[in-house]
């Protein structure tokens, strides 16, 4: 079975043979991982996407068309999921304050904007604009990033850094004793 190549191991893991993806997993789920650590996930975000990528190889083993290189079909999977992790992380996040999305119709724009500013108070100017821009003007990364003349994925780096500082910044408890 070692001296399959990758595109033989799949064929094998389309025909039944899952001690083929133990060998996919062994020869490239470091590659996975490296490819998550790059983009800023954490070492257990790094993790759970593996896990995911290669259930996804698993799930979708019959698709997999030979005339294309493994570790291309690898990496498609890889991207798609990445995204679909940030996409997860990003609803979870805009959800962390119930209050702000049921605040009632009656209440001024103006006051609902100075409830969101308070949150957003401990960003930098130009992280502040940029996640404004993407949140509340609902501007995709590639218009901020021709706004402001830099490079998409800076943008989403910045967006993904801020949305962690405040995550982390307005969950925390308190701690001390003046109740």
């Amino acid at each position: 079975m070692t001296a399959k190549n990758d595109q033989e191991l799949l064929l094998s893991l389309a025909q039944g043979d899952d001690s083929a993806l133990d060998l996919f997993f062994k020869r490239h789920s470091n590659k996975v991982y490296n490819y998550a650590l790059k983009r800023n996930f954490n070492g257990e975000q790094a993790q759970d996407l593996v896990q995911i990528v290669f259930l996804q190889i698993y799930r979708k083993r019959a698709q997999y068309n030979p005339k294309y290189a493994a570790l291309a079909w690898l990496y498609v999977i890889t991207r798609s999921e990445l995204k679909d992790y940030r996409l997860r992380e990003l609803k979870e996040f805009t959800e962390f304050d119930d209050s702000l999305s049921q605040t009632p119709a009656h209440v001024p724009i103006n006051e609902q904007r100075e409830e969101v500013s308070h949150y957003m108070a401990d960003l930098s100017e130009k992280e502040r604009q940029i996640v404004e821009d993407r949140y509340i003007n609902e501007m995709e990364y590639e218009e901020i990033a021709r706004k402001l003349n830099e490079s998409e994925s800076n943008i989403r780096q910045i967006v993904s850094r801020s949305l962690k500082f405040l995550r982390k910044k307005h969950t925390t408890k308190p701690t001390g004793g003046d109740l």
